[in-house]
């Protein structure tokens, strides 16, 4: 008996079921920009503020990938405020933003800041920048990592927020990595 094939077709078919695993999962692919106001804070001053306690009206205005089939202008019909300074609370901020559209449902929940940014220009515009990484949610997808940065000045009471994936290989560029790494396998063990 050919120990050197029976291990191969052993590996394979590991290999197979592997991707074939791989490809049932599908992860949210693009990005999501958004805008409205007027933003408040806490204090009142976006230089000074630890937490955003609302975001006022909030629109789409930019998608791309997944996200594409999302008109411009698209009202988000969930938002929640949550302090940033001195900690993130509460954590995780659960549907930071949450929208339907059609059938599906759209949403992010934000799990890290990884840094706080504000002050004031010498024209005495305040500004307040907070960005991290979270998970994005949508129907039909697998949740999926994502980074965020939200974006706001006092000149004109606006903010805009913008999410994106993480980069995930797609399934047919992840077979062939696995399919690789098995024919390596196989003729290292012949």
């Amino acid at each position: 008996m050919n120990h050197g094939l029976l291990k191969t077709a052993l590996l394979a078919l590991l290999g197979f079921s592997i991707v074939t695993s791989v490809e049932a999962q599908v992860y949210i692919y693009g990005g999501i920009s958004f805008s409205g106001g007027p933003i408040a804070v806490d204090t009142g001053h976006l230089s000074t503020g630890q937490s955003i306690t609302s975001f006022g009206t909030v629109r789409v205005t930019d998608t791309t990938g997944d996200y594409a089939s999302v008109p411009w202008g698209h009202v988000v019909t969930t938002t929640t405020p949550f302090t940033f300074s001195p900690a993130m609370v509460p954590n995780p901020v659960e549907n930071l933003w949450q929208f339907y559209h059609g059938t599906n449902s759209y949403s992010f929940t934000l799990t890290e800041i990884q840094s706080v940014s504000q002050g004031a220009y010498p024209n005495n515009t305040e500004y307040l920048t907070i960005s991290g990484l979270g998970m994005l949610y949508m129907t039909d997808r697998e949740p999926t990592a994502g980074s965020y940065i939200i974006t706001a000045n006092s000149a004109g009471q606006t903010f805009s927020f913008s999410a994106g994936n993480s980069v995930v290989p797609e399934p047919g560029s992840l077979a062939l990595l696995v399919l690789g790494g098995i024919l390596a396998l196989a003729r290292r063990n012949d």
